[in-house]
């Protein structure tokens, strides 16, 4: 937990390089007023005095440290959005979790038992066709997967597919919300974890609950397949090295059943390296999230930086990338204590 200081603060240096790279002209441009009477030139140094940009690097970076202690992370403009790029983040943020949250749970529920059959039954059939799986997930980019999916099992004019099933865009179907609007819907997004899914429910609409649950099927499908593949591969690998263990002799040789073997020693001893690499995976589902969401319009943190670099939104592009740098520190460090749980000898 002390190394997150150095390494946040690396994090924060890295990021502020980046930004002093970029004319100052550019950074103060979400700060200029074009109706105001003030002239531009005027306003830009103005603005380059708030962000303590017109001082030397090492005096700007402790100005931009202190504008990220106070939440700060930039102004922006572009149309749909909050002015500030906390607020964008904040609401997007929420999307990005949920999306990943489900990836997860759904990889995990399938590698852990699959990882165990195939596992304990090395070069057979179903070893084979696993390894077959678990290449074509490594070799399939995401967004390729994203439009395949979209085409096979798609629904829309977009897809151009009549027996499609599940929205192809977006995180619900807007003509479900009455005009007005509820209370709980409140500038696009819901109140209050900001998540359709569960406020639907939280507020007893269902229709909107179920329609919400069948934009995010794709989505979830596409980073299922990805992640899976990654999880199943050092499973498959854990239950194989285990299965040559001298415990693992031992208790046969004691005549305890082959579940138990398999379940109580085995197994338990294959997730230990798992558990390490699902943590770090699962941080960089953030990379595929990026593309996903980009492909299906999915409104996460994904979605929103793309367009900000659509739109040249420097300070929202900035503020994405490290919150996606926050997030993957922070994912080590809950990995480090799971696989200090898991193996009680990394304790001693």
């Amino acid at each position: 937990m002390l190394l997150l200081i150095p390494t946040i603060l690396g994090l924060t240096i890295f990021m502020f390089i980046l930004i002093d790279s970029v004319p100052k002209g550019i950074l103060a441009s979400p700060y200029i007023n074009p109706h105001s009477s003030v002239p531009v030139k005027i306003q830009i140094q103005n603005a380059l005095k708030i962000l303590g940009l017109n001082y030397p690097p090492p005096i700007a970076y402790l100005f931009y440290l202190d504008r990220l202690v106070h939440g700060d992370l930039g102004l922006m403009s572009m149309p749909g959005y909050p002015n500030s790029v906390s607020a964008a983040i904040l609401d997007a943020l929420p999307n990005t979790i949920q999306l990943t949250i489900f990836a997860s749970i759904v990889s995990i529920a399938i590698a852990i038992p699959l990882g165990t059959y195939i596992g304990a039954r090395p070069n057979s059939v179903a070893d084979q066709a696993g390894r077959i799986f678990t290449l074509t997930g490594y070799a399939i980019p995401a967004f390729w997967l994203a439009l395949l999916l979209q085409l096979g099992l798609g629904k829309g004019t977009i897809s151009g597919n009549p027996f499609g099933f599940f929205p192809i865009s977006g995180s619900f179907t807007a003509s479900l919300i009455p005009y007005p609007p509820p209370s709980w819907f409140v500038g696009g997004y819901t109140e209050p974890t900001h998540l359709v899914i569960f406020d639907s429910l939280i507020h007893g609409d269902f229709p909107l609950f179920v329609d919400s649950l069948e934009h995010i099927v794709l989505p979830t499908l596409t980073l299922t397949y990805v992640l899976l593949a990654g999880i199943l591969r050092f499973i498959r690998a854990g239950m194989v090295d285990a299965s040559n263990q001298e415990y693992v002799k031992t208790a046969r040789s004691k005549g305890v059943p082959e579940k138990q073997v398999i379940k109580k020693h085995i197994r338990k001893n294959a997730m230990i390296p798992a558990v390490t690499v699902m943590g770090l995976l699962i941080a960089g589902l953030l990379g595929g999230v990026v593309l996903t969401e980009t492909v299906f319009q999915y409104p996460g943190m994904g979605y929103l930086t793309t367009q900000g670099i659509l739109y040249y939104q420097v300070w929202l592009v900035m503020g994405g990338a490290l919150v996606f740098g926050l997030i993957l520190v922070l994912t080590n460090l809950i990995v480090d204590v799971v696989y200090a749980m898991t193996d009680p000898r990394i304790r001693y």
